[in-house]
């Protein structure tokens, strides 16, 4: 039986209303059943995304501003395409409005965005999630077209919110002279407001920039981490100031107000050791001495996927100056190992410059939020405290590793990830490097303009090898 859409969705509305699924069904339900409930919820809500996107982008073109009152939303009485939809769906303003711009898409007959979400192989949130992240990127159509469909087919195995980040990967490769201008876009944007509330409480919303918040998100990470899953100290001293966190009776919130309301009344009399930890707060970005030298390229700020214009690497290298960590040609810090049982402060920086931040797959806490782990084991295998013989995991994740007995080895150079005796998943080679590493690296050799703008950022996923 072929149905039309609108019958299609109509009978689906009848059959599950006619057989709701209860709280107590899923309670009894077995692992693999619930799971899969879980897997057949998404895939429903995903085709009904895309048909109420489509149906979105036919009501915005019947409701174009030139048609004034005979507008279709305008005869309803709604002002805006997504002021209806909110009536309409009960969706919320940022659905809605996501709504009409993927809809919007859909309507333009040669647009890879919106052909692969009417053909239902594109998620809504993947399309937004995509053109959000090119959005702005000055590049040849030919390479801008190569690099959409290829970030298309990524969508298949990355959330949105990764995948997003993959799209600005791809606009910063093809337009990288665009980052300077992004970039002063984004600082142009920071403000601090304050709104004085009815009950005599203040409260401040501050927009900062990726550059200032190298500064804000360290110190806020390093104020409240204990409480939130940070990695555990080994120094006695930071060891005590976690387990006082820990049994602290204030929110996270407040110990983050309190953090930064004692920042601002000792300022730069501060003792570090009392508040948020040992060390100055700055921006750690990775950029390259070729770079640095003749002024081109761009660097990034450790731990993330934010790009900096090489302008303002040269302002922070002038003011905080440089440390060098020296690469190998497959991206593999060379050794500044040490007899001793844990990672000195050098040695993490090089862990941190390498990794980018935990490398379980999927995983995307930040440099800050790891800890060193020894792939051999220090007293079982007589492991050793060298750099290639040790990458960064967070808490959650190293203690998963060696709980569940998972491993890691190093083979020809690569990381491997290793699954229980027993098990029957599969093995994953581990992207050991940061983004700035491949990008200093030049991921191997430069190939053709069009190979390397259109195909470099995206060939590969998150856990796999450049």
């Amino acid at each position: 039986m072929n149905l039309t859409p609108f019958d299609a969705l109509t009978e689906a509305l009848r059959v599950l209303g006619e057989s709701p699924l209860g709280v107590e069904d899923l309670r009894v339900a077995g692992r693999e059943r619930l799971i899969e409930s879980s897997r057949l919820a998404g895939e429903l809500r995903r085709i009904a995304d895309s048909y109420t996107a489509m149906a979105a982008g036919e009501i915005a073109r019947r409701s174009a501003p030139e048609l004034g009152g005979a507008g279709l939303v305008q005869s309803q009485g709604s002002r805006t395409v997504e002021e209806f939809l909110k009536t309409t769906t009960g969706a919320s303003g940022r659905d809605a409005a996501t709504a009409v711009r993927v809809g919007r898409l859909t309507q333009i007959d040669d647009d890879i965005v919106g052909s692969r979400v009417a053909a239902g192989s594109v998620s809504v949130q993947a399309a937004e999630a995509i053109r959000a992240g090119l959005s702005g990127a000055a590049a040849d159509p030919g390479l801008l077209a190569e690099a959409t469909g290829l970030l298309c087919d990524e969508a298949l195995s990355l959330d949105p919110d990764r995948l997003l980040k993959r799209a600005r990967e791809v606009r910063d490769e093809l337009d990288e002279a665009g980052i300077a201008d992004r970039e002063a876009l984004l600082r142009s944007r920071r403000s601090i407001r304050r709104i004085d509330l009815r009950d005599g409480m203040r409260r401040i919303i501050w927009d900062y920039d990726p550059e200032t918040a190298g500064v804000v998100d360290d110190v806020y990470d390093r104020a409240t981490s204990p409480r939130r899953g940070g990695p555990r100290f080994v120094d006695s001293e930071m060891s005590a100031r976690a387990s006082e966190l820990e049994r602290d009776e204030r929110t996270i919130e407040q110990i983050a107000s309190d953090a930064f309301t004692e920042l601002l009344r000792q300022a730069g009399g501060l003792d570090p050791a009392v508040l948020v930890g040992k060390g100055v707060p700055a921006v750690k970005v990775l950029v390259s001495a070729e770079s640095l030298s003749n002024g081109t390229g761009h660097g990034v700020i450790e731990g993330t996927n934010e790009v900096l214009s090489i302008a303002a690497m040269e302002r922070l290298a002038c003011a905080n100056g440089t440390r060098t960590v020296l690469v190998d040609s497959v991206g593999q810090v060379l050794d500044l190992g040490r007899e001793q049982r844990l990672y000195s402060a050098n040695q993490r920086l090089a862990l941190a410059a390498r990794d980018g931040g935990c490398l379980w797959p999927g995983c995307d806490r930040p440099p800050a939020w790891t800890e060193a782990h020894h792939i051999d084991h220090w007293a079982r295998d007589g492991g050793r405290t060298d750099l290639d013989r040790g990458v960064l995991l967070c808490r959650h994740h190293h203690l998963k590793l060696h709980n569940e007995h998972w491993s890691i080895r190093l083979r020809a150079g690569r990381y491997w990830l290793e699954p229980p005796p027993g098990s029957v998943k599969p093995g994953a080679m581990l992207e050991t490097r940061s983004r700035a590493v491949r990008e200093l690296l030049g991921r191997g050799a430069r190939r053709s303009a069009s190979q390397a703008r259109a195909a470099g950022a995206v060939a590969g996923g998150p856990a796999k090898a450049h």
